[in-house]
């Protein structure tokens, strides 16, 4: 019995690691977040919803790979 290999895809969403302008602090955000999310260090927005992949609002450092 010879197996099928079916290929999967992969997942156009990941995780972000985002630096705040204003005060430079990183935060992990979901690059298709539904919620806007606001810098832990100065309260700026750095990730705004917009119903499918997230603006975002700071620098992206780095792409955290699965």
């Amino acid at each position: 019995m010879k197996r099928e290999m079916i290929p999967v895809p992969k997942p156009r969403s990941n995780f972000l690691t985002v630096q705040c302008e204003k005060c430079s602090a990183t935060t992990t955000v979901f690059s298709h977040t539904t919620a806007n999310i606001k810098c832990s260090g100065c309260g700026e927005p750095i990730a705004q919803s917009s119903g499918s992949k997230a603006r975002i609002l700071g620098k992206v450092v780095a792409t955290l790979d699965q």
